[in-house]
């Protein structure tokens, strides 16, 4: 076959999948790439901005794009950490289907030795559709997930007689069946917090359940339990700093601040977005950008993955042992929590309106810094290009990730959602998850010679 005639069915496939995928862009990154780069001083250069357009031939970018588009669909009905988990079942499926094979960095389950002239991109492929298959089982989904996996293995040369093939499906329902009794299924229930109704103890604001109060003991992938990184209990109401941040979020979190500017707002309203939606997009254009090799694209998802879920854990975990009050409510009681410097409000409303589960820590600055704190291990906390997401129209640029942390912040203190502590403690707890991910999971193989078995 002439390299014409390959140009052609390319462009015939690239219209299948845009086809089947209603509308919804696979950006995929170069599989043209060279050594893997596993430490972010290995990075000597700053990306070129040109790098930024992603080309057809990167499996996982390409299976990653379908991931987010099923994980975010409002049908799939899945709160933010439970986006977590499903992106780490598919994002680990795929390393391991690879590194499998490759043998570059540990995979986190073994998938045992891979067969002779397996394709590593063949298995990618079938990991990412056995695990999507798996976690998202509606006939409609089954339907379009097996016709891109048909057009997935065609459109990159590869034959559906491949051993990569039942190499990836294995590694997929390895990863899957350890999860399958992580007690995420348990996590929902009817949930009434110890001491509802004093001053301090968080309850709903409306008839709404509390949700996933059990989350927190959902079954860490990295971590050793989820009280690993502890923190140590919210400010007492008596404090200076609980009325330092009472104050602040009163008259810039309000509904209708006088002091919240146009920017402030759109902020806000910016990070109302899930971690996931906002930050898989850097992270895919980062990738896009880099000479990583097959080996280490998979294993960077991986990573992200893996430290955003085991976030979400333990984050839920400290929100349900102290109960901690919402704004709203403390800034309605005020004349309750005995602080002299902290005048109530009878009609305070947030800007948006309150999510149902406890304060303290915030979910999003936990999860978003272990995002970037891995993002920054692996392309430095300045990556030489911009740091871009589009969230309904609204985009954010940051030149460095500590930027983006620093907005997020910000921005749950004037959405009128978290006070300040609640903010910054998260966002440490965060970094110290993925400290811990990075350290211990799917290290480097291929040192003096050694070789992952």
């Amino acid at each position: 076959m002439n390299i014409k005639t390959m140009r052609k069915k390319l462009v015939i496939v690239i219209g299948i999948w845009a086809a089947i995928l209603s509308g919804t862009t696979i950006a995929c990154a170069t599989m043209n790439a060279r050594k893997p780069i596993t430490d972010r001083r290995e990075i000597s250069q700053p990306l070129p901005m040109a790098a930024l357009q992603t080309q057809a031939g990167d499996v996982v970018a390409e299976w990653n794009a379908e991931a987010v588009r099923l994980t975010l669909l409002t049908s799939s009905g899945l709160a933010p950490v439970q986006q977590t988990r499903t992106m780490a079942i598919v994002q680990v499926s795929v390393h391991d289907a690879v590194n499998g094979i490759t043998g570059e960095y540990q995979t986190y389950l073994s998938p045992g030795p891979a067969p002779d002239n397996a394709s590593a991109e063949a298995a990618a492929i079938a990991a990412a559709h056995h695990a999507l298959r798996s976690l998202f089982p509606q006939p409609v989904n089954v339907t379009a997930l097996d016709a891109l996996f048909a057009a997935s293995l065609a459109g990159n040369g590869l034959s559906v007689a491949d051993p990569g093939i039942g190499y990836g499906q294995s590694a997929a329902a390895a990863i899957f069946a350890a999860r399958s009794n992580d007690n995420s299924a348990q996590a929902q229930y009817n949930y009434t917090a110890p001491g509802a109704g004093s001053p301090g103890v968080w309850e709903p604001l409306t008839s709404a359940a509390a949700l996933l109060p059990g989350w927190g003991d959902v079954t860490p992938w990295v971590l050793r339990n989820s009280s690993q990184f502890r923190l140590p209990p919210p400010p007492s109401l008596r404090s200076r700093r609980y009325a330092r941040d009472y104050n602040e979020i009163k008259e810039i979190g309000v509904s209708n601040s006088a002091t919240r500017t146009a920017e402030q707002t759109q902020i806000a309203t910016f990070w109302l977005g899930s971690p996931v939606a906002i930050w898989n997009q850097p992270l895919r254009h980062l990738l896009a950008a880099s000479d990583f090799d097959l080996s280490a694209r998979a294993r960077a998802f991986a990573l992200v993955y893996l430290s955003v879920a085991d976030s979400s854990i333990v984050c839920w975990k400290t929100k349900y042992e102290y109960n901690f009050w919402r704004p709203q409510p403390a800034i309605r009681r005020g004349d309750e929590d005995g602080n002299d410097s902290t005048i109530p409000d009878p009609s305070w409303t947030p800007l948006f309106q309150t999510p149902r589960h406890p304060e303290y820590a915030s979910g999003h600055t936990t999860n978003s810094t272990a995002i970037a704190a891995i993002l920054q291990k692996i392309f430095g906390d300045d990556p030489g290009v911009p740091i871009t997401s589009t969230i309904t129209g609204i985009t954010r640029q940051w030149n460095t990730f500590s930027e983006g942390l620093d907005e997020v912040i910000d921005a749950r203190v004037y959405s009128g959602l978290h006070f300040r502590t609640a903010d910054e403690v998260g966002s440490r707890q965060g970094g110290q998850v993925a400290q811990f991910v990075w350290t211990h999971a799917l290290r480097p193989c291929r040192k003096d010679g050694y070789r992952c078995k």
